[in-house]
């Protein structure tokens, strides 16, 4: 649904959703797509992101409407892993997520 909400004006849309298309295509991210028809996934509750640096070290990124957060927990890490693993389960693949980031941006324009 995010992709289809108006936020901005439709060039702000499209905009967007063209950069997310260009980031989701780098090799070290993955953009996954929840179908919309589907009932409520945990992997809805709010965005997050997981790293490995460098050294081998994991560490996730939370966001909300008051900050960002890092985590290196282990064991919010193991379950901040858990619900990507989830999510991929119930989202499109990276590559069909990114064609309909695309069909959805074409609608904007």
């Amino acid at each position: 649904m995010v992709l289809r909400r108006l936020v901005g004006d439709r060039v702000v849309m499209a905009g967007q959703l063209a950069h997310l298309t260009a980031m989701a295509e780098l090799e070290h991210v993955q953009v996954r797509v929840i179908p919309s028809d589907g009932p409520w996934h945990t992997g809805l509750a709010g965005p997050f992101m997981l790293a490995r640096l460098p050294d081998g070290t994991e560490v996730a990124y939370l966001d909300n409407q008051l900050r960002g957060q890092i985590e290196s927990d282990p064991l919010d890490i193991a379950t901040l892993g858990r619900r990507w693993e989830s999510v991929t389960g119930e989202a499109f693949p990276c590559r069909r997520s990114i064609e309909l980031i695309r069909e959805v941006a074409r609608t904007w324009s």
